[in-house]
């Protein structure tokens, strides 16, 4: 197989710099295939950065999602990969290449693979956006230190959730963990959620408003049975009710689900050839850093394989 890079030509482009993007950037590049990766944050691991104990990657001891993500991060030498902090406007097709578009870059690729992830969901409730950054926070390892010794909310039963609420507890008065149903989190993470003793749950609600003019003062509950409706004082609001798919950028022959997440067979194809989808990317990624892991690798593998036809 013979490598393609030039100032604009290159075997594969990675979208996303996450630990899926970074790992199929370290498989590809042990294939021999030149890469260059887009990814708009000044920092590399997408959402995980945020966490601060990985519970689901084997490692010899404790490991954040920062410390993972600098570490596959520092494998990837400016001499094998090519490093763009910048987002992706548009990938398309264009004479047997797929041209993949930034803001100041214009680059081909023979293979594209999206591993842009997934943005965290806001509850797009009134006062939410307005008192963003003010109170309102979807990083519990970055911003928990401020609600030291308050009140704080956290919004969600599933895995997420549940994880930054125990990285608040550690730190704040009290933290409510309000979910409209019953929880999805691993069982763990809720048994340790329930030992703790300034952890309470509030069941059946969801919140509707995000209160105060300066700072968040509380938040007004919806009883999603009853329809009763009533105001929760707090500190700090935390939304973890699940993520959006980003994969925009792509053509719009690419299938997706409802979410906006792409389409692909079992070897991780889109629906438009050349251009993969892996991670929270994908339709039926289940979740996990081991998963996303592995597709990286397949997906490399694959991309390697079909341009050494």
């Amino acid at each position: 197989m013979t490598s393609r890079r030039r100032h604009d030509i290159w075997d594969v482009a990675i979208v996303g710099g996450g630990i899926a993007g970074l790992t199929a950037a370290w498989h590809a590049t042990r294939r021999g295939l030149a890469v260059c990766l887009f990814e708009p944050q000044p920092g590399y691991g997408g959402q995980v950065s945020t966490v601060n104990a990985l519970d689901d990657w084997p490692a010899t001891g404790p490991v954040s999602g920062v410390e993972l993500a600098a570490s596959l991060a520092g494998q990837l030498s400016p001499e094998v990969v090519e490093l763009h902090n910048e987002s992706v406007l548009a990938v398309r097709p264009e004479d047997g290449w797929l041209r993949v578009a930034s803001a100041s870059h214009g680059i081909r690729a023979r293979r594209v693979i999206a591993a842009s992830g997934a943005q965290l969901r806001p509850l797009d409730v009134p006062g939410e956006t307005a008192l963003r950054g003010k109170g309102v926070s979807q990083c519990a390892h970055c911003d928990g230190g401020f609600f030291r010794g308050h009140d704080v909310v956290v919004v969600g039963g599933g895995d997420a959730a549940l994880q930054e609420a125990l990285v608040l507890a550690e730190q704040c008065a009290s933290v409510t963990i309000v979910s409209r149903s019953r929880l999805k989190a691993r069982a763990g993470y809720v048994e340790r959620a329930a030992a703790k003793t300034n952890v309470r749950f509030v069941w059946d609600c969801e919140v509707d408003a995000v209160l105060g003019d300066a700072g968040v003062t509380g938040v007004r509950l919806r009883n999603v049975r009853t329809g009763e409706s009533g105001e929760l004082p707090c500190a700090g609001v935390f939304p973890f009710i699940g993520v959006i798919a980003d994969a925009s950028y792509l053509p719009e022959e690419v299938q997706r689900d409802a979410g906006g997440r792409v389409v692909t067979d079992a070897d991780l194809h889109s629906s438009v050839p050349g251009i993969f989808a892996i991670g929270a990317a994908r339709a039926g990624y289940g979740g996990d850093l081991v998963t996303a892991a592995g597709e990286a690798a397949l997906a490399a593998t694959i991309a390697a394989r079909d341009l050494s036809v």
